[in-house]
């Protein structure tokens, strides 16, 4: 009988490595995705090492497939197009699948994530780190109502998880190519890879910057995108909404039984009093609104559960294109 042991391959020779790997998820970026290419270009162009570009097409529905390979073959640069628009997480593990390098470097394709600090991760990661991250400074840019929200989902994570999860963490991020192994054989469907990246666990550091504005347009990822992101990755690596839910069913069940005693004493010294319409009503309706929203939590990770023992794939891939320039930089290298 097999153990429930995954085994990952030895660290990469970081001394004699030279091949990098930037994946950039991408969907609806056609004002964005021609300079992201072109200034990774040019920011590697001074380093000392072999690099391609895997976009992954997370189901873009404007002109991002078409700029991508009106530029193709000027750059190294890999086209995986998914079938349809699968969110970005699972675009992220698309890219992670087809990269085959000895470090990778997550990048946003909208030239938020600075060019500046890619020798930073470079250099964290000849040190001996195998993920260096980037971090937010602070969130002064950001709405009020975010930062609350961001500050809340992060306190509940960390309250109820076995693992903490650095709050200002962002994808921008250089994994090491046994990270890399290690993320590709969790396949599970329901993903928060900001938490899958402390679960592998591995020697990590974190660097603190400020994220640029957008080159053009508007984020796809808007606040539902947000919020749905938050509630998944909250049901995948904690416990605590159960247990706020069984904690409120133990205070209700136990106010009820003193309400109870005192209504008791009340008839007995004082007699039989009129019924009140609005304290019924009141205790009613908030039982009920009690019981459905604990059904509604446990319904959530029974969905979980649901779309976990269906087996489906993380993504399909509809088309794949290299550069010529990409091919030759991967024959050179082997």
């Amino acid at each position: 009988m097999k153990n429930n042991i995954t085994t990952i391959g030895g660290g990469s020779d970081k001394s004699s490595a030279n091949m990098i790997c930037i994946v950039m998820p991408a969907h609806n970026e056609q004002d964005n995705i021609r300079a992201s290419i072109e200034k990774i270009n040019e920011a590697f162009l001074a380093l000392d090492y072999d690099f391609e570009i895997i976009i992954v097409d997370d189901g873009s529905k404007d002109n991002t497939v078409n700029e991508i390979k009106s530029i193709l073959q000027g750059y190294p640069v890999r086209l995986i197009k998914l079938s349809r628009n699968f969110g970005k997480e699972h675009a992220i593990i698309a890219g992670l699948d087809h990269a085959d390098a000895d470090a990778v470097i997550l990048m946003d394709a909208d030239l938020q994530h600075p060019m500046e600090m890619l020798p930073e991760f470079l250099d964290k990661w000849q040190q001996g780190y195998d993920i260096v991250y980037g971090y937010r400074e602070d969130r002064r840019d950001e709405s009020w109502h975010k930062r609350l929200f961001t500050r809340i989902f992060y306190t509940l994570l960390n309250s109820g998880a076995e693992i903490k999860i650095e709050p200002g963490a962002l994808d921008f991020r250089l994994l090491d190519r046994r990270v890399v192994e290690a993320l590709c054989s969790l396949r599970e469907r329901v993903r928060f890879t900001k938490g899958l990246y402390a679960w592998v666990g591995y020697k990590s550091i974190g660097i603190a910057f400020m994220p640029n504005q957008r080159y053009a347009g508007e984020s796809s990822f808007n606040r539902k995108s947000l919020f749905k992101l938050g509630w998944d990755g909250l049901t995948s690596f904690s416990d605590l909404p159960l247990k706020m839910m069984s904690s409120a069913g133990a205070i209700i069940s136990f106010s009820a039984v003193c309400y109870a005693f005192y209504i008791f004493a009340r008839t007995v010294i004082c007699g039989v009093d009129l019924p009140g319409w609005a304290t019924l009503t009141v205790a009613i309706s908030f039982l009920g609104g009690i019981q459905l929203l604990s059904l509604g939590v446990m319904g959530y990770y029974i969905r979980n559960i649901f779309i976990e023992t269906k087996q489906r794939p993380n993504y399909i891939v509809e088309e794949e294109i290299a550069s010529a320039l990409c091919m030759s930089k991967r024959n050179s290298a082997e």
